[in-house]
């Protein structure tokens, strides 16, 4: 693959068409759209595809443009790091969060980071698991958060630290909360939920409590992102699952009110790594939580 050729495809998809990335890179547009055609010839897969005078980039071209944003950013933070001096360079943690895993625990558990003598730029990527522990075994990824382990034949080669467990509650608010706070957990009969979506594990236990608690729970909406989930929960829409160890924050940041404790639930959360023994300083000060 020939790396000026990349470079004129990033240009572009950054631009968003050929003429202003042909204004910026001082290239007439037939000659780059020639080397745009010959990555393309190269990879087997269509890059761009057009929409009125912009071009969009295809499924394909959006894989490319990861690994393109990864090539060059580490290009210039090298040119960079060489210019200040290697001593001002800090140490740079490619960090993977599972989308299931609330933010408000991935700060808790990343915090650590950010107490440890040496110079850290943490780069935080979030996504669906799969893809990560595939970024993460690419080298590409230092370290993985997760609410649940891998297993099967995609966990081969990869490392489960234990960060830590809580339980879970239910909250809402204060309205909501008083009326469906007696009598707990029976009066959340047909009571409206916030729930995660189904492919989410804390929503099959969820699911799973419901229905040994005979509880048929009204579901208004469902949530892949749990920060938005509780942004709905503050405006009084529903019953949101708060994990236990921020429940302190999710009062102070929402105004909710517990109503109570989901009874056999504990969520787990974990480091993943493809190294047995962890030697970086900076993911040893995550992992060294439950040391604590």
């Amino acid at each position: 693959m020939n790396y000026h050729h990349l470079r004129i495809f990033w240009t572009v998809a950054r631009e968003g068409s050929l003429r202003a990335a042909a204004a910026k890179l001082h290239l007439t547009q037939p000659t780059m759209s020639t080397q745009i055609h010959q990555l393309e010839d190269s990879l087997g897969e269509p890059l761009f595809q057009r929409s009125g005078r912009k071009l969009i980039l295809t499924a394909a071209g959006r894989v490319a443009m990861e690994y393109a944003e990864e090539i060059f950013g580490l290009g210039a933070e090298l040119q960079a790091a060489f210019a200040q001096g290697m001593e001002s360079k800090p140490n740079r943690l490619n960090v993977g969060i599972v989308d299931s895993l609330p933010k408000l625990i991935a700060r808790e558990l990343l915090r650590p980071v950010f107490a440890i003598g040496t110079p850290v730029r943490l780069v935080c990527h979030e996504g669906v698991l799969d893809d990560l522990v595939l970024r993460l075994k690419q080298h590409r990824l230092d370290v993985l958060l997760t609410d649940t382990q891998i297993s099967g034949e995609v966990a081969h080669g990869t490392f489960h630290h234990k960060l830590g467990a809580c339980g879970i509650s239910l909250c809402a608010a204060p309205a909501i909360a008083r009326r469906h706070g007696r009598k707990f957990p029976h009066s959340l009969e047909g009571a409206p939920f916030l729930l995660p979506t189904p492919a989410m594990p804390l929503r099959r236990e969820l699911d799973a409590w419901f229905h040994r608690e005979g509880i048929a729970p009204r579901i208004v909406a469902e949530f892949d992102d749990t920060a938005l989930l509780k942004d709905f929960a503050a405006d009084g829409i529903g019953i949101a699952p708060i994990h236990q160890n921020v429940l302190q924050q999710a009062r102070e940041s929402y105004g909710l009110s517990v109503l109570g404790a989901v009874k056999g639930i504990r969520a787990e959360f974990f480091a993943v790594s493809v190294e047995r023994k962890l030697g970086n300083e900076a993911i040893l000060a995550i992992t060294g939580r439950e040391r604590r």
